[in-house]
């Protein structure tokens, strides 16, 4: 099964530390960001999926995330990684994944955030505050076309990957905590 809803706090009771932030290349951390509505829970899915399925990984913090911001309740430092993935759209067929450093970022998708700092604002200030310098990448999963922000969360079914972009999704997480 790639992935599906099943409830869980959102926030650092999600986490998984270890004391890994001793280590020389630092911690990394994977936030799925979104809200419990429509499409925008594809970064939720996303994150609770990979936590399941790297909850074997010490190197690794994995955690829901309301808005970008909320990056800054966890301990971060400069050796640390910093793993977004997060709902897009207008980048190609519901499942797309797209992969994008910071200033590759479109500026729809930088600005898909409607709480509190966007994700372009949140990235200025974690390069500002010299954080993550060990690297920042953002995933974006293009969500359904029917799961537009007017549409009520209980109309549309879970958004989800199929085995392959399942497949696809695990494979480059795995590469990016590999290079690090």
């Amino acid at each position: 099964m790639p992935f599906g809803n099943k409830p869980r706090e959102t926030g650092p009771s999600m986490a998984r530390q270890d004391g890994a932030a001793d280590r020389p290349g630092g911690h990394a951390y994977l936030f799925g960001l979104g809200s419990p509505h429509g499409g925008d829970r594809l970064g939720w899915l996303a994150a609770e999926w990979l936590g399941d399925t790297l909850s074997g990984r010490h190197d690794l913090t994995v955690a829901r995330l309301d808005q970008p911001v909320d990056l800054f309740l966890y301990a971060v430092t400069p050796r640390d990684r910093l793993l977004l993935i997060d709902a897009m759209r207008g980048q190609g067929p519901p499942g797309t994944l797209k992969v994008f450093a910071p200033a590759e970022l479109p500026a729809a998708i930088a600005r898909l955030s409607s709480h509190g700092l966007d994700l372009a604002s949140t990235l200025a200030l974690v390069e500002a505050l010299g954080l993550f310098r060990a690297g920042i990448r953002i995933i974006g999963i293009e969500m359904p076309a029917e799961a537009g922000p007017d549409m009520p969360g209980q109309a549309m079914t879970a958004p989800g990957l199929d085995e392959a972009q399942a497949r696809q999704l695990h494979a480059v997480v795995l590469g990016w905590l590999d290079a690090g």
